[in-house]
């Protein structure tokens, strides 16, 4: 793992690498990919350009982007899809600090998909919210997909296992692959932030994030809940997988949410969701 160059524009860039032509016929771009330094420091970059001019065996990304796998400096490692290869339970792949992928769909549903792509540690209790609220429409046309991370020492989980919605690529999840072109009427995304209460966003119609912020509003108490339409944590762009996966990129709903809401409401949170779209699928 080498430095960038001056002219790739990845030289603050602490999620994404290029890698040779060799290594992007495995990992082409767009995808995720799993590096590790050692036993010990491993994390998932996103793919952002192929160098057909590097050597076969090489990966660039930033100082900082090494830095997230405990060093500045250049070094020798490996890759491996982002995913656990081994079937294991929520259980056992936290015990083993593993990164797992989960859906639950039928290939005929195309009402709502409830999503949590940084679940586990990563933003604590959003899966258990997109299973919650789907247990809540069960019987309904109804699909959940969810990212569940851990490690099992004290460092950032959020570092090593963190793909922004707007990289994740269906090449790296075979899971996501599935349902990919399904063009879901509705699709919500549930995520934490460090700001305080509750941020409405998405693609989906302001009408609609009108009626998500009222029903979670009154499950939260005096905690802000904000509809967003454009912005730092908006979930708006069309590359935002709340929103590509819904038809016409138009019924996306992004949830930011506190630490305190994921605490203290998240089954709220989860069931005023499902209340919402009860009566729309």
């Amino acid at each position: 793992m080498t430095q960038t160059l001056k002219d790739q524009g990845l030289n603050s860039d602490p999620w994404s690498c290029s890698v040779s032509a060799a290594i992007g016929d495995v990992f082409g771009v767009g995808s995720q990919l799993r590096v590790r330094r050692d036993v010990d420091n491993l994390a998932v970059y996103t793919v952002a350009e192929i160098r057909e001019q590097d050597p076969a065996n090489v990966v660039r990304m930033s100082s900082i982007a090494r830095q997230r796998l405990g060093t500045s400096d250049v070094f020798t490692g490996t890759l491996h899809t982002p995913l656990s290869t081994k079937l294991m339970t929520d259980a056992q792949a936290e015990n083993a600090g593993a990164f797992v992928e989960r859906i639950a769909d039928h290939p005929q549903n195309q009402g709502l998909l409830l999503m949590a792509p940084h679940g586990g540690r990563i933003e604590f209790n959003t899966d258990h919210q997109a299973r919650l609220a789907a247990k809540d429409l069960a019987g309904g046309d109804v699909s959940t997909w969810c990212c569940s991370g851990w490690r099992t020492d004290n460092g950032s989980t959020h570092s090593r296992w963190h793909v922004s919605t707007t990289e994740i690529s269906p090449l790296s999840f075979p899971g996501l692959a599935t349902i990919a072109n399904r063009g879901f009427a509705y699709a919500v995304g549930f995520h934490g932030m460090k700001a305080d209460g509750v941020l409405v966003g998405g693609g989906a119609p302001n009408e609609l994030k009108q009626m998500v912020r009222q029903a979670i509003k009154s499950v939260v108490g005096n905690n802000p809940v904000t509809v967003v339409n454009g912005g730092k944590n908006s979930g708006v762009s069309d590359t935002n997988v709340v929103n590509w996966i819904t038809a016409g990129n138009g019924g996306g709903i992004q949830l930011e949410q506190s630490s305190e809401i994921r605490s203290k409401y998240w089954s709220d949170v989860a069931h005023a969701v499902a209340d919402v779209f009860a009566d729309l699928i």
